[in-house]
């Protein structure tokens, strides 16, 4: 379930902060997907996470959820669109860092509703004061990581 899924990344971070090698307060987290559902939810709740790029997930559940049917079970909480959206949840991330990667040619969640989640998310990072930290990169793939953006977005926020 969602639930487990962001308990299992909580306990990843637990255990990154245990490692001498890793700066607690460098830590990022990025997915694509069902990795980016992670990425959504985990850094909305977990403040350790410092910076997140989301790479195709945050876009009406209307579309991807309702008519496209295009999830699996442990990407979901029954009923909740009803309540709020996906860009609801991502707005949740503010005031920390946050990219969105969307790809022209993504055939799991169109570009027009990536993009419509995009100005739902901005619309947030504006009213909270942090526009500048919200970062967009559409780029002429499809349902993939592009990272022309996510290197230098991490660079220079962790």
């Amino acid at each position: 379930t969602l639930t487990l899924n962001i308990w299992d990344m909580q306990r990843c971070i637990d255990y990154l902060e245990t490692r001498p090698e890793v700066d607690s307060n460098r830590i990022g987290m990025m997915g694509l997907s069902q990795g980016g559902t992670m990425t959504t939810w985990t850094s909305a709740v977990e403040p350790r996470i410092k910076a997140a790029d989301i790479i195709g997930y945050v876009n009406p559940w209307r579309e991807f959820g309702i008519k496209q049917a295009n999830f699996c079970g442990s990407q979901i909480v029954p009923g909740v669109h009803r309540y709020f959206d996906t860009d609801d949840i991502a707005g949740l991330i503010a005031p920390r860092p946050l990219l969105l990667e969307m790809g022209i040619y993504d055939d799991c969640f169109r570009l027009q509703d990536l993009l419509e989640g995009y100005e739902g998310v901005k619309r947030i990072y504006e009213a909270a004061g942090v526009g500048d930290r919200l970062w967009a990169e559409v780029h002429p793939g499809a349902h993939a990581f592009a990272g022309k953006q996510a290197f230098e977005f991490f660079e220079k926020y962790l």
